[in-house]
């Protein structure tokens, strides 16, 4: 599954239209597509013809609302995607997962949880980067940055790259970006020159896809529908398939250069004849602990020594069964980033989960 976050801090550079149209096209190619509206403006939510009055559970509730899952949450559009639809609501998400511990890992950890079967996720983020955003990056793989041919939009990139940077740095969480042009009409030499500067600057990270200018784009957007139902003969439509075509394409070539990323990130602790091998990578780290249901929850923990390569390891002979644990790193009780199995625990938050056979 490929979860891909649609994102840049500068507004009006054509973002939720093309995370909307994007989900149509690789629908229509047979891929199987969640959209996300995480804006609270619910414009795409809009575009597809969803207003706050047509449904009851949204975006919202997979932030705050510990028993509700995408399952739950999402709306059938047709018979390869399903939207996750959102409402002004949403805004009062990041005040209230202001200063609350793993706030920014909530969003991954539903879909964790979920039922997803999906080929891919498409994530439409605000245009700005707070706890939504940073929440949309950290749950994804990718991110596509559509933007309009402005030295605003240029400016914009680079703070995201900021973001990206603070990522990697701090949870080692590294995103394949990939740049769009939007809005932009190559009949312009100034739109030549900055394409051509964008693929010196960025190669083969810029997309050869062009999205051009139309009306047909803002009609469709009126009535609620993507552009591919509203006018299928349209330059639009046919500049969103090429899109779809595109980011199909590059499936390979990511799972190539990501694989031993994703690998180490969603190992989680090995279980083996000796014991159980918990490894996780607090880089920043003073010291890391661990503890569970196998040490009754203690307090204090079972401390881990940092490796060569900064990574904290330790081994625990335990007993059969399911476990739950939590590491301690520097005093502060987190989940495991690198398990993708998880359980909700009494508090709201998740707990993750280890078996031994």
């Amino acid at each position: 599954m490929r979860v891909v976050a649609l994102a840049n801090q500068k507004g009006g550079c054509g973002k939720t239209t093309a995370a909307v149209n994007l989900a149509v096209a690789l629908g229509r190619m047979g891929q199987r597509v969640l959209l996300i509206d995480n804006d609270p403006q619910g414009h795409a939510s809009l575009g597809l013809g969803y207003t706050d009055r047509d449904f009851s559970l949204s975006t919202y509730d997979l932030y705050l609302t510990s028993d509700i899952l995408v399952e739950d949450a999402r709306v059938i559009i047709g018979p390869y995607l399903d939207l996750i639809p959102a409402g002004i609501e949403l805004s009062t998400v990041e005040p209230r997962l202001a200063g609350v511990e793993s706030g920014e890992t909530r969003l991954r950890q539903t879909l964790r949880r979920s039922e997803m079967p999906y080929d891919v996720v498409v994530m439409d983020c605000p245009p700005s980067v707070g706890m939504l955003t940073f929440n949309a990056l950290v749950a994804s793989g990718e991110i596509l940055v559509p933007m309009d041919t402005s030295s605003f939009s240029r400016q914009a990139v680079a703070k995201l790259l900021e973001t990206l940077a603070v990522l990697r740095e701090r949870r080692g969480h590294e995103l394949v970006m990939r740049l769009l042009l939007s809005n932009c009409d190559l009949r312009s030499r100034f739109a030549r020159a900055f394409r051509d500067e964008l693929a010196e600057t960025f190669g083969a990270s810029l997309l050869e896809t062009v999205i051009h200018p139309t009306v047909r784009v803002r009609e469709a957007a009126a009535v609620g529908c993507s552009v591919l139902e509203y006018d299928p003969q349209s330059r639009a439509s046919r500049d969103f398939q090429a899109l779809a075509r595109e980011f199909v394409g590059q499936e390979a070539d990511l799972s190539v250069s990501a694989l031993d990323h994703w690998t180490a990130l969603l190992r989680g602790p090995e279980v083996g004849t000796e014991g159980v091998r918990f490894v996780v990578d607090f880089a920043r780290a003073d010291e890391v602990r661990v503890t569970g249901s196998f040490n009754k929850w203690s307090t204090v923990g079972t401390s881990m020594y940092r490796r060569e390569d900064g990574r904290w390891e330790c081994l625990l002979p335990i007993a059969p069964g399911d476990h739950e644990y939590r590491f301690i790193v520097d005093g502060v009780w987190l989940p495991d980033p690198h398990n993708e199995t998880c359980v909700v625990n009494e508090f709201g938050g998740s707990n993750s989960l280890v078996s031994v056979p």
